[in-house]
């Protein structure tokens, strides 16, 4: 098993024991998708990188169901949503704040000789090699626009 399920689990049995509901399910849904994703690529325990894909892919799923739930004005749907994203978000690495990120681009594209949109495809592969999981990518496109 990974890092992160052995940590899930573990969780799993503490909650189960508290009787945390709500957190026990999410977490049994965590567990199921990363073993469902494992049993997909026929591997017996995923990498913590894709470990930290699955519960990136649950968080940004459920941002989209709370979008869609207060536009359709159903703040409980919502709410729980969120409640989910905050059980989830617990296990995620830390995430660059918005000024580190600008900071890190700025570095990475002079490191690379950044020249613009056609240096998109290079300086992104160094990105995710370097900072993969641990930066919005939505923020490291607007930084790198601002750039160029």
């Amino acid at each position: 098993m990974g890092a992160y399920q052995d940590r899930l689990t573990a969780d799993m049995k503490a909650a189960m024991k508290s009787g945390d509901k709500p957190r026990l399910e999410v977490i049994r849904m965590l567990i199921s998708e990363i073993k469902k994703r494992a049993i997909d690529a026929k591997i017996d325990a995923l990498s913590e990188a894709d470990e930290i894909a699955v519960l990136q892919k649950a968080v940004k799923t459920r941002q989209d169901s709370v979008s869609q739930a207060t536009a359709a004005g159903r703040a409980e749907i919502a709410a729980k949503e969120q409640a989910e994203i905050a059980v989830i978000a617990a296990y995620l690495p830390q995430q660059m704040s918005a000024a580190e990120i600008a900071d890190k681009v700025k570095a990475v594209a002079a490191e690379i000789g950044y020249q613009g949109g056609k240096d998109t495809g290079r300086f992104m592969k160094e990105w995710q090699a370097r900072y993969k999981g641990v930066a919005d990518g939505k923020l490291v496109q607007e930084a790198l626009r601002q750039l160029g």
